[in-house]
């Protein structure tokens, strides 16, 4: 049950930050009607700020209900926790800190979607804090990272012309392609690490069988850097596509280790 609680409380955390973002990208001027890539739910009408907002706040408040039955398992831990993920995800685009925007998004998501999600996900589930897990957390927290970097990496235009300062819209093309490429070979160079060190068990190393879409992110973002448009058009979806299987063979490698010690 706790293992659902907190996955639940995750996920749920996650909705009410989308939601947010949608509805401050837009007031900002960054998601409009010609956005290719935007939902357009509020854009077009389909959903109204208001709407969208009660969403965001009953995707909160459950993620809140679910954290008081956590509490009750382990203590005072899960509203620390609880807190700096709620501030983390509504304060991602929402005044008055509005994070995203002052070049700080990529930085704090791998914060709060690495260290912060994976240490407190195994707290919750086994009441205990774990070194490996925050070792695990960092490859998953990279790629996470680097979803984001591609994002603005390739809106760097639509975002200068909100006014609005990225990452990328500070550091320019080229030095966002460098993040980029240093956030997903980093995660590979962690795991390899970490599995060299003992730090991790052998069976976490099946991660790497995700190469083929490393190369295929690689070869997008080479190509963007030449100027390219078109290339990084879907890198945000390609990267996510990369993290679900890295971490899908992740966690098949920590479970089949489990096995292996009997």
């Amino acid at each position: 049950m706790p293992f659902v609680a907190a996955l639940l409380g995750a996920v749920l955390l996650h909705s009410g930050t989308n939601v947010i973002n949608e509805i401050y990208d837009v007031r900002q001027g960054i998601d409009s009607i010609t956005s290719p890539r935007a939902s357009h739910a509020i854009v077009k009408g389909r959903v109204s700020e208001g709407s969208a907002f009660g969403l965001a706040l009953v995707s909160f408040v459950a993620a809140v209900l679910v954290g008081f039955y956590l509490i009750s398992l382990r203590g005072p831990a899960i509203v620390v926790l609880g807190l700096l993920g709620l501030a983390g995800g509504y304060f991602y685009t929402a005044p008055p800190f509005q994070y995203k925007y002052r070049a700080l998004g990529v930085p704090l998501v791998f914060l709060l979607m690495g260290p912060l999600m994976v240490e407190g996900a195994f707290f919750a589930v086994t009441g205990d804090w774990s070194f490996q897990a925050l070792v695990v957390s960092v490859p998953v927290g990279l790629l996470v990272a680097a979803i984001l970097d591609g994002n603005e990496w390739r809106d760097i235009s639509e975002d200068t012309r909100a006014g609005i300062s990225t990452l990328s819209a500070r550091i320019g093309r080229e030095y966002a392609h460098y993040v980029y490429v240093a956030l997903v070979l980093g995660a590979y160079i962690t795991l390899g690490l970490a599995v060299a060190f003992r730090l991790l068990p052998p069976a976490t190393i099946l991660a790497i069988l995700s190469l083929p879409f490393l190369a295929q992110v690689v070869r997008s973002a080479e190509l963007g850097a030449t100027g390219q448009a078109r290339a990084i058009a879907m890198i945000d979806l390609q990267t996510a596509r990369l993290h679900m299987t890295f971490g899908a063979l992740l966690v098949a490698g920590i479970l089949l280790s489990g096995v292996i010690r009997g």
